[in-house]
């Protein structure tokens, strides 16, 4: 969910750019990206043992900044297409498909004299943009409440800028950290069915539907730490660790109850500050680099996500309600929409093919277990990408590296019987899903 309001995205305009271009990208691990940068990406997001650049340091294991023997700047970008479609009965449509970008940088430089490298940089940490058009399906109060034809709009968007070291403390082995101010946003534009309101005067309006457009931001932090080590100069193993993320974004809510009440259009209007509480899990990675051929590099890695502890529910408060439905529903109403995401774990592998020693050739595959459970699944949280496949290239011409990467998250197809959200406007409804992503990443040596 995000958009924030006027006063935000003046004071965040560096936040509000980046987001003009943003679409939907969802991965086989949630709303978590598959790897950083175009080299990580083409290997199936298999870096925890690798990054060997700033980009992949600052993304997926700090560590490697200690390794970096030279200043390094990249500067990178991802562009993402989404297809979907929506059914139930007569609610049928699809996702908005076109093309989208998300830029990202990191800087790497070494202290002279020194086995310290620091880092900087801005990355998209996690991602899940939804716009769909389809007709509301009746839900509400009574079962038969539809706004018709609408769009569905839901966006989840955190944006990481870093500050890091890693630590060369001989030449089998680096540590590292990094800190990061992250800066979230969250939007929902859609008919909506209240879940669990509170305080309990209220419970009688559980399920009630209305139109709603909610927008908060915020700021919270987080940290990750890693270790390289290199028992040979072939042979690599990683570990790394992202800690949870709280943040407690504000903003505003409105809508309108029209259809629930039975009223004309604009006549049951409210308008709320609004308030949510996401959490962003904690993660693990271990991971293993095998230069097995003066040609041949193989990559593996394991994730742990832990999204149970994370997206259990998402509260929602609201505050000092104005308008006929505030007055109805209360000035000051907590809902807590259920979500129940389990942990995932994701499984990955890379090779890379060194055609000349300037030229490689890289292909990957991950897998993941989808955390999204089907009792709680709508089009707006699809987030069920499991089976990703990626391939790409590089070129290295004297101080100057490129790269490029293709990642193509499998067509999934879901179906819920029973929905647990109240009034079971998502029961017996299929939502598919499939993204194509295509990133390039420039990197200069000083």
């Amino acid at each position: 969910m995000v958009k924030g309001d006027s006063s935000v995205c003046i004071r965040s305009t560096w936040a509000a750019i980046i987001l003009s271009f943003a679409s939907v990208l969802v991965h086989a691990n949630g709303i978590y990206r598959n790897g950083t940068g175009a080299q990580s990406m083409s290997m199936g997001g298999t870096d925890t043992a690798w990054a060997d650049n700033p980009l992949g340091a600052m993304g997926d294991n700090p560590a490697g900044l200690g390794f970096l023997t030279a200043p390094e700047f990249d500067l990178g970008g991802v562009v993402g297409i989404t297809t979907g479609s929506f059914s139930k009965g007569t609610s049928n449509g699809n996702l908005d498909s076109s093309p989208s970008g998300l830029p990202e940088a990191a800087l790497g430089i070494p202290l002279r004299d020194s086995p310290v490298t620091l880092g900087l940089s801005f990355i998209p940490d996690s991602i899940m943009l939804a716009d769909w058009s389809f007709v509301d399906p009746p839900g509400g109060l009574g079962g038969t409440v539809s706004y018709g034809q609408q769009m569905h709009n839901s966006e989840i968007v955190v944006l990481r800028s870093a500050l890091g070291a890693g630590v060369r403390l001989n030449p089998k082995l680096s540590l590292g950290a990094s800190i990061g101010l992250i800066y979230n946003q969250n939007t929902l534009v859609t008919p909506y069915n209240f879940q669990n309101l509170s305080p309990s005067s209220d419970a009688i309006y559980d399920g009630a539907k209305t139109l709603l457009n909610l927008h908060t931001s915020g700021y919270g932090w987080n940290a990750t730490a890693g270790l390289l080590y290199r028992p040979t100069t072939n042979l690599q193993f990683g570990i790394s660790y992202k800690s949870p993320t709280t943040i407690y974004s504000t903003g505003d809510a409105s809508g309108d109850a029209y259809a629930q009440f039975g009223a004309p259009p604009g006549s049951v209007q409210f308008h709320y500050d609004a308030d949510v509480r996401n959490v962003f899990p904690q993660e693990v990675s271990l991971g293993s680099s095998w230069k097995f051929h003066p040609q041949w590099r193989a990559a593996v890695q394991l994730d742990w996500i832990n999204w149970a502890n994370a997206f259990r529910t998402l509260p929602v408060g609201l505050h000092g309600g104005t308008g006929p439905a505030a007055s109805v529903l209360g000035p000051d109403i907590q809902d807590n929409v259920p979500l129940n995401w389990s942990d995932e774990w994701v499984y990955r592998v890379g090779l890379e093919y060194y055609v000349t020693e300037n030229l490689s050739l890289r292909v990957g595959y991950s897998y993941g277990n989808s955390p999204v459970p089907s009792s709680t699944l709508t089009p707006m949280t699809a987030a069920i990408m499991e089976h990703t496949v990626t391939a790409g290239a590089g070129y290295r011409w004297g101080r100057w590296q490129f790269d490029l990467a293709y990642q193509y998250d499998l067509p999934v197809t879901r179906n819920v019987g029973t929905s647990s959200l109240l009034a079971g406007e998502y029961s017996n409804s299929s939502t598919t899903v499939s993204v194509h992503t295509i990133a390039l990443t420039t990197r200069v040596s000083f």
